[in-house]
């Protein structure tokens, strides 16, 4: 397939929803820009996709998007403009940890070093024709529980209090109300790039390695819980500000959903939006 010169920055690149993402852009023309934490399995994974599609351009970033410092190092060597931003790198359920910022894990990982990195790239999107930022959620949001979106309450620093299951149902919350927020913010600037959130459903990703369940053989494979952030790169019908997941919440074909009255409370969005600011120490402002 001849390059069509569109750039998919895809963080998580190396496995599971973000492996399978990156092979489907590949097949779509896309060059790619695949981001991980592990060198060798993302030097796999690039070199696996470059052999089936040879006329793609795929460059690869070792980057941990909880470290702030690496965020912005990498934002800064990055100077191409950037059609598909994909935020997909995750954790769930990991044993309490700190990043080098001194916040939980989870919530580094999974919104705000996307928040920093999407700031930070914001630009480059805006460079592009028909850019879009697709941020990655679950079914569990709806078990998210954040109350102010404090400084306190998205830090999440204190190891007494730490539930992993309900701190991964916040971080998920928080992608999702980040997505809304920032397309109804790119709206009111009136720029191009749009943001959409996807979910995969019940998917064996390689999230579930610490955590198999007897059950796990009735769940979709990663290939087919990419669809829902597939559809939402590349469906031309989407306008900004959908939630793109499977047809039977945990299963199906990609469709629009709607999410929690939580999800879409636009005070708790802008109240996550300024302590995002301030807990990765840049300004996002459209």
């Amino acid at each position: 397939m001849a390059n069509n010169n569109k750039t998919a920055l895809i963080t998580g690149a190396s496995s599971g929803l973000g492996l399978n993402a990156s092979r489907a852009l590949a097949a779509k023309g896309y060059n790619l820009i695949m981001a991980s934490r592990g060198e060798a399995k993302l030097e796999k994974a690039s070199a696996e996709i470059k052999a089936q599609y040879p006329d793609v351009q795929i460059s690869q970033a070792v980057l941990d998007v909880s470290n702030f410092d690496q965020v912005r190092d990498f934002a800064k060597t990055t100077q191409q403009p950037i059609d598909v931003l994909m935020n997909n790198a995750g954790v769930m359920g990991p044993d309490f940890s700190l990043s080098v910022e001194g916040i939980e894990s989870q919530m580094a990982i999974n919104h705000l070093g996307h928040f920093l990195l999407t700031s930070l790239l914001w630009e480059n999107l805006e460079q592009a024709a028909n850019p879009r930022v697709i941020s990655l959620s679950s079914t569990v949001h709806r078990r998210g529980k954040l109350e102010t979106a404090s400084v306190s309450e998205i830090t999440g620093s204190d190891r007494a209090s730490y539930d992993r299951w309900q701190r991964y149902a916040d971080t998920k919350l928080a992608c999702l109300l980040f997505a809304r927020e920032l397309d109804i913010r790119a709206k009111q600037a009136k720029s191009k790039v749009i943001s959409i959130a996807a979910h995969p459903g019940w998917a064996i990703t390689g999230l579930q390695d610490n955590f198999p369940h007897r059950l796990d053989r009735f769940a979709q494979t990663a290939a087919q819980g990419a669809q829902s952030q597939i559809d939402a790169a590349i469906n031309p019908l989407l306008t900004g500000g959908e939630f793109v997941g499977p047809s039977l919440e945990l299963w199906g074909k990609p469709k629009l959903i709607k999410g929690t009255n939580r999800s879409r409370d636009l005070r708790l969005m802008g109240r996550l939006w300024t302590t995002s600011e301030e807990l990765t120490g840049s300004k996002f402002e459209l």
